[in-house]
Formats: structure tokens, C-alpha cells, sequence
């Protein structure tokens, strides 16, 4: 039997290659002096220096908005956690007329592009007058991502049988305490999926914090990187290598230490 040669194999680790290969530019980069990157940014450092990663946390000070952001992060994957499985519990499970049209309003914030809220958004805080501040930027994020983690936690929902609630219920298990007790944990891959999409989103967030906090009030992560590249004056690329990588690494490990709950988050109800 003649053997194939796996041209599919070869194409998807070279398109692998391709994908990885800013990452590793940027990790060579970050070892590296200015005049080294100027001379042959492909090539290996000639003399590696950790003093890259010295600067960006005492000349950008990058440590201070790296924990505004995590605050962030905790705070509205907590939220979307909380309040996403609660909804989603009760949408699949009460009897109600209007549940599918609540679904469907719910889901319907899915297909709307952040370009047709950001005037709305804006001038709304502004009325509230918590506008360019941390509250209105997690509640923006909480907002977005509330459709998807409800879209996510009601799929899987549906898979769950009911006998496990009723036999709590007979066992004295409140409505509430069943939900937390038998119900959410077995939420785990669901939720799983949420922490790491959501984690990703919200660190790697550039251009809503951006819009919405603007540059001077407060810091974020990106935000604060931004401000070194965009001056005019700082062409200090081993600098900037040396923060993608840093910012890079929070993610990378919460990725790395879930990815095997996270398919099987996303795949969560598919099949019954």
C-alpha cells in the first residue's frame, strides 16, 4: 500500500510556524539591545540582557497598571460567573411565557459590534456621571460579555437532567442551595471557558479601555504601553518587546494550566 505523504500535517504545523513566529521575534527581541534589533532583529542576542525587563517596571512603571488590570480581570469574570449562571439556570429551568423572547434579547447582544455603542456609551456614562472612570469600564465589560457566558451556561444547561434537582429538592435542598450545591458544579467547564475567554479579553483589552477610561484616568496594562509607544520622541523597540512579553505571560499560563477543560467548556451542549 502506497503511503500518502500528510500534506495536511505539513500545512497546519507551518501554518503553526507562522502563527507562533511573532512571539518568538518578540521573546528574542526583548534579550536584546536597541542597536542589535536595528541591526538584524531575526538574529540571536549577542550578549542577552535582562535589563529590558528592568526598565518597564521602573522607566514605564508597568507593575502598578499590571495590577488594574488584574483587579479588573477578577473583578468581572467574578460578575459574568455569578450573574451568567443564575440567569441562564433560571431561563432553562422556570416556566415562563416569556423565556424564549428573554433568550433571544439576551442573545441578541451577541451580534452587536462595539463600533454602534461607543457614542452611546459614552454620552450614557457621561450623564451618569461616571464617565472615564474604572465603575464604567467594568460595567461596560460585564455588560458585552454577559450574552456569550449566558449563550455558553444555558447550551450546557439543557444536557443536565432534572432528576438530580427533584432529588434534592425532596432531600430539603432549597431552590437556591440546589443551584450552588448540585447545579453549578457541574458547571465547571462552562466556567472554565469563561475565566480563560474572558481573562484573555479583558487583559489584552486595548481599544475599549482606550475609548472609554481615555489616557489620563486612570491605567491599564496596554493602555500604559501605549503611552511609551506612542511618543513621537521614544523609538525604543527592545523596551517594547521586552512588555508584550510581560504582558503576554499572565495569560499564557492561565491558558496553559485550563486548556483541557476549555474545549470541553466550548463544546458544552452540543450533544445530548
Amino acid at each position: 500500500m502506497k503511503r500518502r505523504l500528510p500534506l495536511f500535517e505539513i500545512g497546519m504545523l507551518l501554518l503553526g510556524l507562522l502563527y507562533v513566529s511573532p512571539c518568538a521575534l518578540a521573546l528574542l527581541n526583548s534579550f536584546k539591545t536597541l542597536p542589535e534589533i536595528v541591526r538584524s532583529p531575526v538574529a540571536p542576542p549577542e550578549a542577552p540582557t535582562l535589563e529590558n525587563y528592568h526598565y518597564i517596571f521602573t522607566g514605564i512603571k508597568l507593575a502598578a497598571p499590571m495590577f488594574n488590570s488584574l483587579l479588573m480581570c477578577v473583578a468581572v469574570i467574578t460578575t459574568l460567573i455569578v450573574v451568567a449562571s443564575m440567569a441562564a439556570y433560571s431561563l432553562t429551568r422556570r416556566r415562563m411565557r416569556t423565556g424564549n423572547l428573554w433568550r433571544i434579547f439576551f442573545l441578541a447582544g451577541i451580534t452587536v459590534p462595539f463600533q454602534i455603542l461607543m457614542l452611546p456609551l459614552l454620552r450614557q456614562f457621561n450623564y451618569l456621571g461616571i464617565g472615564y472612570t474604572y465603575f464604567a469600564l467594568y460595567l461596560h465589560y460585564v455588560s458585552y460579555g454577559l450574552p456569550l457566558c449566558l449563550f455558553i451556561y444555558s447550551g450546557f444547561m439543557r444536557s443536565i437532567p432534572r432528576d438530580l434537582e427533584e432529588a434534592a429538592l425532596i432531600d430539603g435542598c432549597t431552590p437556591f442551595g440546589t443551584f450552588w450545591r448540585v447545579i453549578f458544579p457541574l458547571l465547571t467547564p462552562c466556567t472554565v471557558t469563561i475565566i480563560i475567554f474572558w481573562g484573555l479579553f479583558t487583559w489584552n483589552d486595548f481599544p475599549h479601555a482606550f475609548i472609554l477610561m481615555g489616557t489620563n484616568k486612570g491605567e491599564l496594562a496596554f493602555v500604559q504601553l501605549w503611552r511609551f509607544l506612542s511618543d513621537k520622541y521614544v523609538k525604543n523597540w527592545n523596551y517594547i518587546f521586552a512588555g508584550v512579553v510581560v504582558l503576554s505571560l499572565p495569560v499564557t499560563i492561565l491558558y496553559l494550566a485550563m486548556q483541557r477543560r476549555f474545549v470541553k467548556g466550548l463544546t458544552a451542549g452540543s450533544i445530548r
